[in-house]
């Protein structure tokens, strides 16, 4: 993924790693630490023991701490009951250096899809904390999950070197589009985003100027980088 593309995709998930990091301590320095290909399968296990409705085979800290919609809870409890597959999409989003693996991950539960946010904390090669977000998609929903059966455009590309963002400058720019959602715009949020834009809400492509379809162009306003400057949202 270029630099400018970062801008766009990536980093706006980073806001909700970064603030759901407040509620978790940082790695020790003599912490044994989980690298990328570990924080991956620390995933990969979570997601298959939900799906499989056993919690036994997670390798959970002493003082593991579990939240389903911002509320604690149980490993067991909420979805862990309902989810009858794996919807066979998942984006991970992998921090090394805070010990974290978030991903988006479409389930099922029979003929309903579930989109489901979760983030893993790892300390010592341990799960210590998961957060989780459950989105149910009803079958009459005005926004159906068009998205989902391919990896997102762009994600997984790899920055070349010299066109990558600072650490610094990616939690910046990630602060920037909560902040155009506050002011009501991101023009005065100071959001930057570049010429090929595209937004995913709710695995719907909704903002996305080189995608043929009219109603993708002209329905949700303008092309991505000037339908945020031109009011950003209804």
């Amino acid at each position: 993924m270029s630099k400018s593309l970062c801008i766009l995709v990536a980093r706006l998930f980073a806001l909700s790693v970064i603030l759901s990091l407040l509620s978790f301590s940082p790695p020790t320095a003599s912490a044994q630490a989980c690298d990328r290909a570990c924080l991956t399968g620390m995933m990969t296990r979570f997601i298959n023991a939900l799906v499989a409705h056993d919690s036994s085979t997670l390798p959970l800290g002493e003082n593991f701490r579990y939240t389903e919609d911002s509320r604690n809870a149980r490993l067991g409890e909420g979805i862990w009951r309902s989810v009858t597959a794996n919807g066979g999409f998942r984006q991970d989003y992998i921090d090394t250096r805070k010990q974290v693996a978030a991903a988006h991950v479409l389930l099922r539960e029979a003929e309903a899809q579930v989109l489901y946010s979760v983030l893993l904390h790892v300390s010592n090669m341990k799960i210590a904390g998961i957060e989780t977000l459950v989105q149910r998609v009803g079958a009459g929903g005005r926004l159906q999950p068009s998205e989902l059966g391919k990896p997102i455009r762009g994600m997984n590309d790899p920055v070349p070197a010299g066109m990558r963002n600072s650490r610094e400058e990616m939690i910046r720019i990630a602060l920037t589009y909560p902040e155009g959602l506050r002011v009501g715009n991101f023009t005065d949020g100071g959001t930057p985003f570049a010429e090929g834009a595209y937004r995913v809400e709710n695995g719907v492509i909704t903002a996305d100027q080189t995608d043929p379809r009219p109603h993708v162009r002209t329905e949700h306003h303008c092309a991505s980088r000037h339908h945020f400057q031109c009011g950003g949202r209804r």
